[in-house]
């Protein structure tokens, strides 16, 4: 859910406008949506009578879902009132695939991030303005100074940064494992 959520990408404002009256998270907001989705509930105006969201953030969340392509809907019109029912429906599919396409994505960077962490030293500015490579830092441009203030770059061990990557990599690849294994059963 927490990809889900990070997926959506709201800006603080918008958060505010979709908890107008609502003091809950937007993960509160959301679950809630998601699950009466798949409960097969399929109108906005059910969703929102049941959940007790109010129908404009059920609507503003759908279509945010909609444009994810993790929700789809369908559109009749009421032949009496002339007013436009949509049914909406959760993409249990679409969602998979987007979590593992992101999962692979963020895999690839921490990868190459770690790779390159291993396969280079680095020198920072002792005031925090730089920090490159020794291919960059012995370059004619800086030789070993700083570009911002004229001070000479420091050599940085990267020990640490190389053990959190690797850490970061195994808890990302043991969270990717249980959600196929969840997925998959």
């Amino acid at each position: 859910m927490d990809n889900l959520i990070g997926a959506l990408e709201l800006p603080p404002e918008e958060l505010q406008l979709i908890d107008n009256n609502i003091q809950d998270s937007v993960d509160n907001t959301i679950t809630p949506i998601i699950k009466s989705l798949i409960d097969g509930i399929e109108t906005d105006e059910e969703i929102a009578e049941k959940t007790g969201i109010k129908l404009n953030i059920v609507r503003k969340i759908l279509y945010k879902l909609y444009d994810l392509k993790i929700a789809n809907y369908k559109r009749s019109k009421d032949p009496e009132t002339q007013w436009f029912t949509y049914s909406w429906k959760f993409e249990k599919d679409e969602l998979i695939s987007k979590i593992k396409k992101d999962t692979e994505i963020e895999l690839s960077k921490l990868n190459a991030q770690l790779e390159e962490e291993e396969q280079n030293m680095f020198f920072v500015c002792p005031y925090g303005h730089v920090r490159v490579n020794f291919d960059v830092a012995s370059d004619y441009d800086y030789q070993f100074l700083c570009p911002a203030c004229d001070e000479e770059l420091e050599f940085q061990d990267n020990a640490e940064i190389i053990e959190n990557l690797k850490a970061n990599i195994a808890m990302v690849e043991n969270d990717y494992d249980s959600f196929i294994k969840k997925v998959e059963s």
